[in-house]
């Protein structure tokens, strides 16, 4: 929900300086205003007029800090949704177009996996022959002594670990829930 603030002014705004943050705008003017009567040139109203209008800018700014901080808190389970959506889309084009590190994938799983031996690693089937490659490409490397299946029904770019004491899935659907709950979480 956007919030207006308006401001109105007596005179046009002559000019503008920046003044730097934590810094009183109402100190630095009158100090300025303290030199301008010691010069004969400092009038009393205004410099009044120009504290009085330091205090509104800063409590406009104020006003539009507590907006946007309410705005963010009022839609961050909206703004969770879509960063998980944008994931998700990013994730579809790339397993489409077989842009993925499957190795990596199956690594990650494994070092969730109670155990190394007996290891059955269940693929989508156009990554077995991919996994197979790898394995026979580096025989002492991370995918030795694995048993790669073809199983449609794992999802390319997932994985599932079958092992004596228990099962692993890796599967990016789960990944993004997870991550989407944890973006809602997050203050």
């Amino acid at each position: 929900m956007r919030e207006i603030l308006k401001v109105h002014l007596a005179r046009p705004i002559a000019r503008v300086s920046c003044v730097a943050r934590g810094a009183s705008c109402v100190e630095s003017d009158s100090t300025r205003a303290g030199q301008d009567a010691r010069q004969g040139t400092g009038d009393a109203a205004s410099t009044q007029e120009l504290a009085h209008l330091c205090r509104t800018v800063k409590s406009m700014a104020e006003k539009l800090k507590r907006a946007h901080e309410e705005t963010i808190a009022r839609n961050r389970s909206d703004i969770a949704r879509l960063a998980v959506e944008i994931a998700r889309k990013i994730l579809l084009c790339k397993t489409a177009t077989g842009n993925y590190d499957i190795q990596a994938i199956v690594e990650e799983a494994l070092k969730r996996a109670p155990t190394q031996q007996s290891v059955v690693v269940r693929v989508n089937p156009e990554d077995l022959s991919q996994c197979q490659r790898l394995q026979q490409s580096d025989p002492d490397g991370p995918l030795a002594g694995l048993e790669f299946v073809g199983d449609r029904s794992i999802a390319r770019a997932d994985c599932l670990i079958e092992t004596p004491k228990g099962i692993i899935k890796s599967f990016a659907e789960q990944h993004l829930e997870r991550i989407g709950e944890a973006l809602m979480q997050a203050q």
